[in-house]
């Protein structure tokens, strides 16, 4: 399947229908419950009408977990640039919930696709949060209001992942993302994992769209460009870690590539070479194929 992201109803439902593919290679990998669910109920309806298009479920008041956030790094290497910020926001959203449809679930793949775009663009790394939210976060909701689906509903819960993250940039002292971040002068595994639980949805920290992403980018704001320190941040934490590292392993990849990165860590990666086809595709996409 190919689509080029400009026709973005046909890349909806190619994305649906290639979630429903990836699930058959899931064995063993510790998919999430509403990930696994919700594939399943696309299959279904794919099954009942293969003519249709497929990629909206109803929407979910348990869908805010980190599924949707740790898969839409890929969508900021397509849309990489300030002028694509408004197909990124539609595309992050949509590939979001149509697994998590819930905005703790899906607002968490439009930061890690938002993310990724501004380490591509080079924006100081300590703005991304403050930017976040005065400009992609108003622009999110105003799509949601403007798509019609389930509007009430999203609204309603809005504000949970908003909150999280206004609290957190005030935590670190960079609401105006014009000053470095404030750490704890002792913030070792003990007191990282304390504030991670603090924050997460019931002490399974990283679990959740929000939690998840807070923790990458305090990982990678605190890591200073060193891969080691990202891994004692990011993964080597007592909650759902590879969640957490894969996000902000794929910001620090933007960011900084392979720079001290151990290549056993790279080197003999599952589908090492289809992913490095994939890069070059979404490369070759992002600088050509504008709308």
């Amino acid at each position: 399947m190919h689509n080029d992201g400009t026709d973005l109803e046909s890349l909806y439902d190619i994305l649906a229908q290639e979630y429903i593919t990836c699930m058959e290679d899931m064995s063993g990998r510790g998919s999430g419950k509403t990930c696994i669910s919700s594939c399943k109920k696309l299959s279904d309806m794919r099954d009942k009408n293969p003519q249709a298009k497929i990629y909206r479920l109803p929407f979910n008041a348990r869908g805010g977990g980190c599924g949707a956030a740790m898969r839409a790094m890929c969508i900021g290497l397509r849309y990489p640039t300030t002028a694509d910020l408004d197909q990124l926001v539609a595309v992050s959203v949509e590939s979001g919930r149509m697994t998590h449809n819930h905005p703790t679930g899906y607002l968490g793949a439009l930061v890690s696709a938002l993310f990724t775009a501004y380490a591509i663009q080079n924006k100081p790394l300590v703005t991304w949060g403050a930017t976040l939210l005065k400009e992609a976060l108003p622009k999110a909701k105003a799509y949601i209001e403007a798509v019609g689906i389930d509007v009430q509903d999203n609204l309603v819960n809005w504000s949970y992942f908003e909150d999280h993250w206004k609290e957190y940039l005030d935590l670190r002292q960079i609401t105006n993302g014009d000053v470095e971040p404030v750490f704890p002068e002792v913030y070792g595994v003990e007191e990282r994992d304390s504030y991670y639980k603090k924050i997460s949805y019931s002490g399974w920290a990283g679990s959740g769209g929000h939690d998840s992403v807070i923790i990458a980018y305090d990982a990678l704001l605190g890591s200073k460009g060193n891969w080691d320190e990202l891994a004692n941040r990011a993964i080597f934490h007592g909650g759902d870690n590879d969640s957490t590292g894969t996000i902000a392993a794929c910001w620090f990849g933007a960011l900084y590539g392979y720079k001290g990165v151990y290549v056993k860590n790279y080197q003999e990666m599952e589908y090492r070479e289809q992913m490095d086809e994939f890069a070059k595709d979404l490369y070759k996409l992002s600088h050509s194929c504008k709308p």
